[in-house]
């Protein structure tokens, strides 16, 4: 994805094609990506902009036949709007703010935005000017490459307000596109070789471009193609850290939509701001224009740039491939789940903390409201007469039914520890028992952990829990290595219908397990095994699934044979190609070891 960096600039632009409101287009190529700049004076905020391209020289009179490359960009484009609070803080009054727009802080009294300044366009450079526009275009097909004339128009207020042109051509051509470093710190390519990824992912009132004292964060900019926002050139920031053990990653998930949603739009309090949240997913690709309908669909647009970006830190970066690990809590855990189970491939374990499982119409029996209204933010309201859906037409809650996509015991999922409350009014507990059971039946590996509290329920866990759950200790899952997963284990408690009152009040799923592989070969697979917490009750029996083995490969129906002590005795692999030895008994705290071979 990194490519050489590569510039040209186009001479002087012209003033000829320009008038009051719009004039001095420059463009600048380099890293897959078209750089357009130029000055604005005397446009309102309402005021909305267009970008269009072509092969041939663009003027007044030629403009609509031309490609229209992006449209609906707000007036003084060129300042970077991640550093001003009022991005994102909904004003209640002077002196309130949105209870959890910096991510469960409390605004500072004197928090302000950060003096106005513009986007950062090269690796460790200076801002640009403000007060003028900015615009980046990635050329994605050979009819976008070339020579290429650019020009800008503006309507204000309902009349034409300016144009601006390029007089000479700018050499364009496709490449990969990257991150630009906005920070002072230097990162160099492959500074976090063979280092484990931690990508965290942020609550509903995170993502926010500055502290609790209004100092900016992140450490990347991102300007997006037209696949990966409503429009092409949305700049997205993140935050990467290298340190001696891992390398951190923060993605803030807050998207420029330019406009404050009508109230017949909004849902939530917190989406009265021009920077909005997607709850990790998507959104309307209309967002920028109306919620209201017709129809609602959603794109799945976060999740897509999120894949780019962490393909594109793990290249750089030169982490480990085969230790990628999410976590996240609230918003972040219900991301979290997404990821995971859509693109299982990608991540060896995650931690999800009060996490939405899926998306369905039950009401929370403590505060009233679906899980479905979380996305209703992004989506626009729609029911179910009239569902959203998917650009290719899938139903957008099917795709997020967790229970659905982890019912597939064909794939090795990434590993999923997470933590519910009964009494939460964010996340509903009737959405879990289905995710559980699913997870269980198609002995995927899910430890949890529940009791009767809210939405901040992770707070009380157990150590032996809280440990379980630390971001380091998922480190011993990997993409490339075996790990043993329970199901019907006899240690299980009783999550029970849905209902709160239904089922172990404070209960747990394949808590305390242990392990260690002590041979993964073409004929023979030896790994030894014990389950222990604090307080747990033996003898405790459960089937046994070997996930991710990466050389002891029997065949769908070929027989194998177990050994666990002195008893030797056939397993049949399953037509999914999995290995489940059936109800092994684990009578105290010393491991079972079980060995496996390819003959009797």
């Amino acid at each position: 994805m990194h490519s050489s960096s590569s510039s040209r600039r186009s001479s002087k632009p012209t003033s000829s094609h320009s008038r009051a409101g719009l004039s001095g287009l420059t463009a600048q190529y380099r890293n897959g990506q078209v750089f357009l700049q130029w000055r604005e004076s005397g446009l309102s905020p309402e005021a909305r902009l267009t970008v269009w391209g072509s092969s041939r020289p663009i003027t007044e009179k030629n403009c609509r036949s031309a490609e229209k490359l992006a449209d609906r960009l707000n007036s003084n484009s060129a300042e970077d709007w991640w550093r001003d609070v009022s991005s994102f803080v909904v004003t209640r009054s002077e002196e309130q703010k949105s209870e959890e727009i910096f991510a469960g802080q409390t605004a500072e009294q004197e928090t302000g935005s950060p003096e106005k300044q513009g986007f950062v366009i090269r690796d460790g450079g200076r801002p640009i000017p403000v007060g003028g526009g900015l615009h980046v275009h990635t050329p994605m097909t050979p009819a976008e490459t070339g020579k290429r004339y650019y020009a800008v128009t503006c309507r204000d207020r309902g009349k034409a307000a300016g144009f601006t042109a390029l007089q000479k051509p700018v050499a364009v051509r496709m490449a990969p596109i990257r991150p630009i470093r906005i920070s002072d710190s230097k990162m160099p390519r492959g500074s976090g070789k063979g280092l484990p990824m931690v990508i965290l992912l942020h609550g509903r009132g995170g993502g926010v471009g500055v502290d609790s004292l209004g100092r900016p964060l992140g450490t990347h900019l991102f300007f997006a193609d037209r696949t990966l926002g409503w429009r092409e050139g949305l700049p997205f920031k993140f935050s990467v850290e290298v340190r001696s053990d891992r390398v951190d990653v923060t993605f803030y998930d807050r998207v420029w939509i330019g406009r404050i949603m009508s109230p017949e739009e909004q849902l939530d309090v917190r989406d009265g701001v021009k920077a909005i949240s997607s709850f990790w997913m998507g959104y309307h690709p209309r967002i920028a224009e109306s919620l209201l309908g017709p129809d609602f669909i959603c794109d799945n647009y976060t999740e897509r740039l999120l894949l780019y970006l962490i393909h594109w830190i793990r290249d750089y970066f030169q982490t480990d491939p085969a230790a990628v690990y999410l976590v996240g809590g609230s918003m972040g855990g219900t991301g979290a789940v997404q990821l995971a189970t859509h693109f299982p491939e990608d991540f060896a374990a995650i931690r999800a903390q009060v996490p939405i499982c899926a998306y369905t119409w039950k009401p929370s029996q403590i505060g009233g409201n679906t899980s479905v209204w979380r996305i209703q933010c992004s989506c626009g309201k729609f029911s179910r007469k009239n569902p959203a859906k998917m650009p290719d037409g899938t139903d957008l809650l099917r795709y997020l039914d967790g229970a659905r996509n982890i019912a597939r015991p064909e794939i090795d999922m990434p590993a999923i520890f997470a933590s519910c409350g009964r009494q939460d009014k964010s996340m509903p507990w009737a959405n879990n028992p289905p995710f559980f059971k699913a997870a269980d039946r198609a002995r995927q590996f899910l430890s949890v952990y529940w009791n009767d509290g809210d939405h901040n329920m992770s707070a009380n866990l157990p150590d032996d829990v809280k440990q379980e759950q630390d971001a380091a200790s998922l480190f011993r899952f990997r993409r490339n290595a075996p790990y043993p997963v329970f199901s019907g284990c006899s240690d299980n408690r009783d999550y029970g219908s849905g209902d709160v009152a239904d089922g172990d009040i404070v209960g747990w799923m394949n808590r305390g397990i242990r392990w260690e592989t002590l041979a993964d070969e073409a004929d023979r697979f030896r790994i030894k095994i014990s389950v222990a917490y604090p307080g747990i009750r033996y003898p405790v029996t459960a089937d046994v699934t070997i996930r991710r083995r990466q050389k002891f490969l029997p065949k769908p129906g070929e027989t194998v044979y177990a050994k666990i002590a002195n008893c030797v005795f056939p397993v049949k692999i399953r037509k999914d190609g999995l290995l489940t030895i059936p109800g092994i008994r684990f009578g105290s705290r010393r491991p079972v070891t079980i060995e496996i071979t390819r003959g009797n």
